[in-house]
């Protein structure tokens, strides 16, 4: 039933008007000695780096800020009443790396993220907006997006921007990617200020589920 997920999703082809500008950035990540497992947990083989905004490549900085200043979820989604910004920070986003290209075996198990933002304790996710940089891909670099009941997947594509929902719901993730490649992406997480409702309640954590597949 994977046209049942309810958990709202789209994807822009050729998001970066110069598709130059995205192969230059996906360049850069030759560029990049700091990479850093996102979680200590045994569920992934995916990394990110640590680079501060302005020590990013310069490529790979001018695409964020152009998904930051260009993309709007709460018109793509006609959801006005969240009114979500983007962290040009670049929090829990940045550049993202899944490499294969030498049997690493990267991979990333079925997740929800963190609703609070780690430095910004009043901001709540909102939205996930991803730009596949790499031009060698299969299908094994899809989204595979998980509601807990249905499922459904986000077509890996080069110069495709791929925004979901974030909720305790919107579980997400990937198998190992095909051996000989390299899975890379660009990500910039859209926040909201938390109401006084939402202060109140627990709050949803960084969690993996192994008992969701990849289907």
């Amino acid at each position: 039933m994977k046209n049942k997920c309810s958990i709202q999703h789209i994807s822009i082809d050729n998001f970066i008007p110069s598709e130059a500008l995205v192969r230059a950035a996906a360049e850069s990540f030759n560029e990049i000695n700091d990479w850093v497992k996102y979680s200590k947990e045994d569920n992934q083989i995916q990394y990110c780096s640590k680079l501060g905004r302005g020590m990013l490549p310069t490529a790979a900085k001018l695409c964020l800020n152009y998904i930051a200043t260009n993309f709007d979820p709460n018109k793509a989604f006609n959801n006005l009443t969240i009114n979500a910004f983007p962290d040009t920070g670049h929090y829990g986003g940045g550049m993202m790396l899944t490499p294969n290209s030498n049997n690493e075996g990267g991979y990333l198990g079925m997740h929800i993220d963190a609703e609070v933002h780690g430095l910004n304790p009043n901001w709540k996710r909102e939205y996930s907006a991803i730009l596949c940089l790499s031009e060698k891909y299969d299908s094994s670099f899809d989204v595979r997006l998980h509601d807990g009941v249905n499922h459904t997947r986000i077509p890996y594509k080069f110069n495709t921007l791929n925004v979901f929902k974030c909720s305790k719901d919107s579980w997400h993730g990937f198998p190992e990617i095909t051996k000989g490649m390299d899975r890379k992406t660009l990500g910039v997480m859209f926040w909201s200020k938390m109401t006084e409702k939402d202060k109140s309640r627990e709050k949803v954590k960084a969690q993996f589920n192994n008992n969701l597949d990849f289907s």
